[in-house]
């Protein structure tokens, strides 16, 4: 007997009513929109993440031109000591086109007796904000 009342309470529904279907397409839109927004969001700090990982490259591709500077008497006396002025490294970022670095060398003469102290700033602008990654090395007099 109940078998058969199932059976009829199963047979009896006509299908989904228009309340239903729109409250079943809000759902649906309500979480599509947030599985894009946080889309979005790791598109956005991947790229931020990209960026500083070519900044970190930049400033020990230019850290390692001051050691090799640092290398010989000649260099280290006149190359680190002249070194300042700015240089623009660009890099091109996955489909958003070319990044302008800017770059900074600054040398601080014999912080400790017969050496230098290096600095590499390394900066750049990505939608509106301006972002800087900075490294600093004490480089001796060659013997």
């Amino acid at each position: 007997m109940e078998l058969a009342i199932h059976r009829t309470v199963l047979l009896d529904k006509k299908g989904l009513s228009l309340v239903e279907v729109m409250i079943a397409l809000l759902v649906l839109l309500l979480v599509s929109l947030a599985m894009m927004q946080t889309a979005l969001m790791s598109i956005e700090a991947n790229t931020k993440n990209f960026l500083r990982d070519e900044a970190v490259s930049i400033a020990d591709m230019r850290m390692t031109e001051a050691r090799t500077w640092a290398a010989t008497e000649d260099t280290f006396n006149n190359k680190l000591v002249q070194e300042g002025a700015d240089t623009v490294i660009e890099r091109s970022v996955r489909n958003k086109g070319v990044v302008p670095f800017g770059t900074r060398m600054s040398v601080i003469a014999e912080p400790v007796r017969g050496s230098r102290q290096v600095t590499i700033r390394v900066s750049w602008q990505w939608k509106g904000e301006t972002y800087t990654h900075t490294i600093t090395s004490l480089m001796r007099r060659p013997l």
